[in-house]
């Protein structure tokens, strides 16, 4: 199964999130561009749903569908989700099915 954003190139959906070897489900929300100063694609978002225990500050993974991208986790909003960053190929397709 392949994931892919919408028109407007914003992914809403579900994932899994690796953080030290424990899995968690989580429903993202991401979308990125194309940095025109290091030519590379940097894509950020909100993880919903992940445990509490989870800290700001880790490398983790993202998995959506069958692929996956090495994610940083910035750090926990106020209304409790994890704002995630990434560099490079994100974990879903660019361009809408």
């Amino acid at each position: 199964m392949t994931a892919t954003a919408d028109e407007s190139g914003v992914f809403d959906g579900d994932a899994e999130l690796d953080v030290a070897g424990v899995r968690c489900p989580v429903r993202v929300r991401l979308a990125g561009h194309l940095d025109p100063i290091d030519g590379r694609y940097h894509w950020q978002g909100l993880a919903y749903g992940a445990p509490d225990d989870v800290e700001a500050g880790k490398p983790a993974k993202l998995r959506i569908g069958d692929r996956s991208a090495a994610v940083r986790i910035v750090e926990k909003v106020p209304s409790g989700q994890l704002m995630v960053s990434g560099v490079g190929a994100p974990p879903y397709d660019l361009l809408p099915a």
